[in-house]
């Protein structure tokens, strides 16, 4: 009876997690439901997503990769403009990663389980008399941003509002350009994206702000008459089993530690 009793045991939450897994990726294709994902990230955003040699690269274009093997959802990863990316998304010809959830986003839009937390942060020049630290620092400020980007409710709020000029670039390294010729007072970026623009293009006057004007989740969406809900679901699964397992922790200290970041 020993025996018998082990074997009656209640399966452990990994491991129902992996079974569920497998049944996911071995059923077919619902009727209508496209085989698998094809998804447009931004091509000017490094270390996070950027265009490489026609494909697309970066910290996104990485974790998706490796979420949607492990799911077995075949996969195409694109690198196109931010505009571009939004535009296939409204139209549901692709999804959008990286992309930051917004109230109106979501009347559109269905997102995965978070990716990665992106701290947004300021850059200006260090001669400035007061560092920026908050949004009502920018209140009356030309800010540049990037064109198509969301940096939370509040931010688009604000900007909606006209407490500020907003001027919307195509990367970082375009914005930091303009802000050097004295264009901008501020621009806006992810700290990562944007400490990597500062070494690459040898800006050595401009500070970042320590404080964190936002910090957003970033997604992957899917326009939400495309069809994809299951592939979505086994998208989330496999992501939630990377984090129990300890491999998605593994992903991004590797990926940013050899980024310098």
């Amino acid at each position: 009876m020993k025996t018998i009793e082990n074997s009656m045991r209640p399966m452990s939450p990994f491991w129902a997690l992996a079974l569920l897994l497998l049944l996911f990726a071995c059923l077919p294709c619902r009727a209508g439901e496209p085989p698998g994902l094809i998804v447009d990230f931004d091509a000017s955003n490094p270390p996070l997503m950027y265009a490489d040699k026609q494909s697309a690269a970066g910290f996104y274009p990485l974790l998706i990769a490796k979420v949607c093997e492990r799911a077995g959802i075949a996969v195409t990863l694109r690198a196109v403009s931010w505009r571009m990316a939004l535009q296939d998304l409204r139209a549901g010809s692709a999804a959008a990663g990286g992309i930051i959830k917004t109230a109106s986003r979501e009347k559109l839009f269905d997102f995965s389980q978070p990716l990665f937390i992106e701290r947004v942060v300021m850059a200006y020049p260090r001669a400035r008399a007061q560092p920026y630290r908050r949004l009502e620092d920018l209140n009356g400020k030309r800010v540049g941003v990037i064109a198509g980007w969301s940096y939370g409710d509040a931010f688009d709020q604000a900007r909606k509002d006209g407490r500020f000029a907003a001027f919307d670039g195509d990367s970082d390294q375009q914005n930091l350009q303009q802000l050097k010729l004295g264009r901008l007072d501020v621009v806006l970026g992810i700290r990562e994206t944007l400490q990597l623009a500062l070494r690459e293009g040898g800006h050595h006057g401009f500070a970042l702000s320590a404080e964190t004007l936002a910090a957003n989740h970033a997604y992957l969406a899917i326009n939400k008459h495309a069809q994809q809900q299951a592939l979505l679901t086994r998208f989330d699964l496999s992501l939630e089993g990377m984090r129990k397992d300890g491999s998605y922790d593994r992903l991004v200290r590797g990926f940013f530690n050899a980024n310098g970041d």
